[in-house]
């Protein structure tokens, strides 16, 4: 039986993190169209060329692009199993062309409210030398009846990189203003593909409310609850 995803959420919802962690629980293929072109990016290759000139003039890749990204990369053989989608489709014609390729079992839809986000987010450091991440938040509060406890993910030594000792530094796009404006983006980009989907493929709305720990292990039951694995 395969198991085929989809999982939307906000930026600093944690939609990379699930998405490897149920990758190493089902043995489906986690599939990052924003880790396919950075990939292409560094390896130098032609598509990577293409498509890092097209992100340096300030444009979104083209959906006849992403889509045959997608399409291939669903081909290849640990797919078989199924796979969770991260990063796509972004816009109407990308959930069009998923529609007439695969079959989506489901919709795994992270939530989180703006201020926990805003804060976790702008509290994130990351290392310069070799881009390990890290986060200094330690969040316990309530928010419209829901308890949120999100502990930090902190260096052992204040400011410093565990893995090179190099310096972890907070990047511009961290900043809380911009952060504000992404989650702004991101409603407005998601809200039409969400929309699309609603009544034609079961949603799983999760409320991130813990750690990644503790958070999978209640998708996990939800998943089984809702009878799309087993």
């Amino acid at each position: 039986m395969s198991m085929n995803f989809i999982i939307f959420g906000p930026p600093g919802a944690g939609k990379g993190t699930y998405s490897r962690r149920l990758h190493e629980r089902l043995g489906i293929a986690a599939i990052s169209t924003g880790d396919i072109f950075r990939q292409n990016i560094s390896d130098g290759t032609e598509l990577g060329k293409r498509v890092e000139s097209i992100l340096a003039a300030g444009q979104l890749v083209p959906d006849d692009i992403t889509n045959e990204i997608v399409r291939q990369r669903l081909q290849e053989p640990d797919c078989e199993k199924g796979f969770i989608l991260d990063g796509y489709p972004r816009t109407i014609p990308q959930a069009g062309f998923l529609d007439g390729v695969k079959k989506i079992d489901a919709i795994l839809n992270l939530i989180v409210p703006d201020e926990i986000l805003i804060e976790k987010l702008s509290a994130r450091r990351v290392c310069e030398k070799c881009g390990d991440i890290y986060n200094v938040a330690d969040i316990d509060r309530e928010i419209d009846g829901i308890h949120y406890k999100l502990p930090p993910m902190s260096p052992n030594i204040e400011g410093k990189c565990d893995k090179c000792s190099s310096a972890i530094i907070q990047r511009p796009d961290d900043a809380a203003e911009v952060i504000r404006e992404r989650l702004e983006v991101y409603k407005k980009q998601s809200a039409p593909v969400m929309a699309f989907y609603k009544g034609k493929v079961p949603f799983v709305d999760i409320h991130v409310t813990r750690g990644p720990d503790i958070m999978l292990g209640k998708i996990l039951d939800m998943l089984k609850e809702k009878s799309f694995i087993q």
